[in-house]
């Protein structure tokens, strides 16, 4: 039954103030329930329990705790009891708390105890995941002691058993009404990831639950992120009713990837991202069955159409959803696919065809997906529509063969296709590239376009070359916004690594969106939107020369900062997220190259070369200097050469003291330097 948005954030905020604001002075309420007090008002027995204030367990997963603090004791040898303050049970007579440890172990429970006769009127231990399997992420127990309103009792933690143990968190003793009981109920099943039967408005109610537990310090500041959980491709990258509209590959449930939803952002400006409702959620959790996957979206006639794939145990699809007001969703022609395996030509593969990217030309629909030939080698297919129902396969826009194995891989991604300068310009995300430092990568090609063949023509396979150089960037997607600028922004992340801030609670992010043009003889020039600019401060200008290692006394690790200098023989270059000793990353040019090494800013992560040293090839310009301009946000470096000529993108993981900036050199240089700090309203 599909439950209205504003009413499951009621009772999500019902559900996450309603223990801490009960009266004090009432006889229903149980004191300190949470343990925001430590051990106040609670008997502490043996040494079982200890207040903690510990987020994670087993480096990466979360407790799921009640406020800051609860109560852990993950020791089966420790014994002991807890015990409450007296309460008289009111409000409609049930319990709720917090519970986990192992499952089924005599001597280890919650119980209930009638004041007045010492019995126990119920007893209840962590039993949600029994046999094999347990988890110390706490689960939320419901109780119903209806039978006992009026009556004074008190809650008893018992650990007697040297071979289990308990921890405990978050009581409620006090459920009014019945908007605070459905909220408790819900979360029961959120907590077991079941969370109901409208799978969008659960996804939401879980992520408004849960976001507070990624830590304000420990996210990105102008880079856009999710709330929590896992990110990845950017989706419907579009200028509609006056605002930019991104939407993006989300699994909030874990920081790793799983079924995909589509998360959803807004903003005036691409810096100060507003989270919205879940777009678009899978059939099922699973995530390999009903899954949203990528796709894009189109204004239309004043609506917002999107165009995504879906995926059903292997079998791809495109289906397509519009709205009037850019938030809410409704499938067109009753869900049923546009495009399917019937559209396909015969030397498609069925299940690798995803990725739409939907654009009108000439009064007539198009849209590019990536698709895997019978032959295991990827292709671009072009697909055209006059009512965006009736869909016509019209040709392959390109091929792989073996001959482009080595730059071009098995299967081609997240395809985009666009004007520039009066050229045809095709992006798209190649996977299993031989030798290639990600695994995937980003590649664009420029050509003339033929829309009646289908096929993109006058290109060679030597002029395609890397968008982005970096170990993070993939999926790019584009968009005209209202100022006529061809925008793109891509996943800050890679499919090869474990991403660095899973233990965070989240992970991936996007690129800083940035505005591309093309060269007379077709490159393709990125350079940030300027709309970053006006959240510079503190402009520090300095020059220094210097024939080593020098503290240029600049720090920050929110900094937007342009380096020039006129490299000569060995490394020239900058070192950021700096520690005392002059380690960190470090970005210099050397015969020809411009290299990212961030060897020093992993945590010991990779040990991997390919996956801590990257270049790109840079031309000096014509006074022989290079140009660097760098964006840092908290764990991530973009790297920009000579006003966009290339870029590199990587996510980082330095420490909390590691702000410093130094320059070196082999020989005497000087370079020159204007730093800003970012900071947002």
């Amino acid at each position: 039954m599909k439950k209205v948005m504003l009413y499951i954030c009621v009772l999500l905020l019902m559900f996450t103030f309603t223990a801490c604001n009960k009266e004090k002075d009432d006889p229903s309420v149980l004191k300190n329930p949470s343990f925001e007090n430590g051990v106040t008002f609670w008997e502490v027995q043996g040494n079982a329990f200890k207040i903690s204030d510990k987020v994670y367990f087993e480096g990466t997963k979360k407790y799921m705790q009640d406020g800051i603090y609860h109560m852990e004791n993950s020791k089966p040898k420790d014994t002991g009891q807890l015990i409450s303050s007296t309460f008289k049970l009111g409000g409609m007579g049930y319990i709720t708390f917090l519970i986990s440890g192992n499952t089924n172990v005599d001597g280890v429970s919650v119980q209930i105890i009638d004041k007045s006769t010492e019995n126990i009127i119920d007893e209840t231990k962590s039993t949600v995941y029994d046999g094999e399997i347990y988890t110390l992420q706490y689960q939320r127990m419901l109780i119903d002691l209806r039978d006992y309103i009026g009556k004074e009792i008190y809650v008893k933690v018992i650990d007697e058993s040297s071979d289990g143990f308990i921890n405990i968190d978050g009581f409620d003793v006090l459920i009014k009404t019945e908007d605070e009981l459905k909220a408790y109920q819900s979360d029961i099943l959120a907590r077991q990831g079941y969370p109901s039967d409208d799978l969008r408005a659960s996804a939401d109610y879980y992520i408004n639950l849960y976001k507070s537990k990624v830590l304000a310090d420990k996210r990105y500041r102008f880079h856009m992120m999710g709330e929590i959980g896992w990110i990845n491709d950017p989706n419907g990258f579009v200028y509609f009713n006056d605002n930019y509209h991104l939407f993006y590959q989300h699994n909030p449930y874990a920081p790793v990837w799983g079924p995909m939803h589509w998360g959803h952002v807004t903003s005036k400006d691409m810096i100060k991202w507003e989270y919205q409702p879940i777009a678009v959620a899978p059939h099922i959790l699973d995530a390999g069955g009903g899954a949203a996957f990528s796709g894009s979206a189109l204004e239309i006639n004043d609506e917002l159409y999107i165009m995504y794939t879906e995926n059903w145990i292997g079998y791809q699809y495109q289906v397509l959803a519009k709205s009037k007001d850019g938030l809410s969703f409704e499938p067109l022609f009753n869900g049923k696919p546009v495009i399917d395996d019937t559209n396909l030509p015969w030397y498609a593969n069925p299940i690798d065809f995803r990725d739409p990217k939907l654009f009108e030309k000439d009064g007539i629909y198009y849209t590019v997906i990536g698709s895997r030939q019978i032959s295991n080698f990827g292709q671009v297919l072009l697909f055209s529509s006059t009512d965006l129902e009736n869909w016509n396969f019209v040709g392959p826009v390109i091929q792989g063969n073996k001959n482009t194995l080595y730059k071009l891989g098995y299967m081609f991604e997240c395809p985009d296709l666009f004007e520039l300068n009066g050229n045809h310009v095709l992006i798209m995300s190649p996977q299993d590239i031989p030798g290639h430092r990600n695994g995937h990568g980003t590649v664009y090609i420029v050509g003339d376009m033929n829309y009646e063949t289908g096929q993109l023509e006058n290109y060679h396979i030597d002029n395609i070359e890397e968008i982005d150089y970096g170990f993070d960037f993939y999926a790019p997607q584009t968009m005209i916004d209202n100022q006529g600028r061809r925008i793109m922004v891509a996943w800050m992340q890679s499919w090869n690594r474990s991403p660095l801030t899973a233990s965070l609670g989240w992970a991936g992010a996007m690129t800083i969106p940035r505005i591309l043009t093309l060269t007379a003889d077709g490159k393709l020039i990125q350079n940030p939107i300027p709309e970053l600019e006006k959240y510079r401060t503190n402009k520090d200008i300095k020059s220094i020369s210097t024939e080593q290692k020098k503290d240029t006394n600049l720090s920050g690790i929110f900094v937007d900062m342009e380096i020039k200098f006129k490299p000569a023989s060995g490394k020239t270059g900058v070192t950021v997220f700096g520690n005392d000793n002059g380690l960190g990353v470090d970005v210099f040019y050397e015969d020809g190259h411009v290299y990212l090494d961030r060897t020093n800013s992993v945590g010991n992560r990779f040990s991997a070369s390919n996956y801590l040293i990257t270049k790109a090839p840079v031309d000096l310009d014509e006074n022989g200097e290079i140009t660097l301009r760098i964006i840092l946000d908290k764990y991530s470096v973009e790297v920009f050469v000579n006003d966009g000529q290339r870029a590199i993108t990587s996510t980082v993981l330095p420490k909390e003291d590691e702000d410093k900036i130094f320059v070196y050199s082999d020989v005497e240089t000087k370079f020159d330097i204007v730093k800003y700090d970012i900071i947002l309203d």
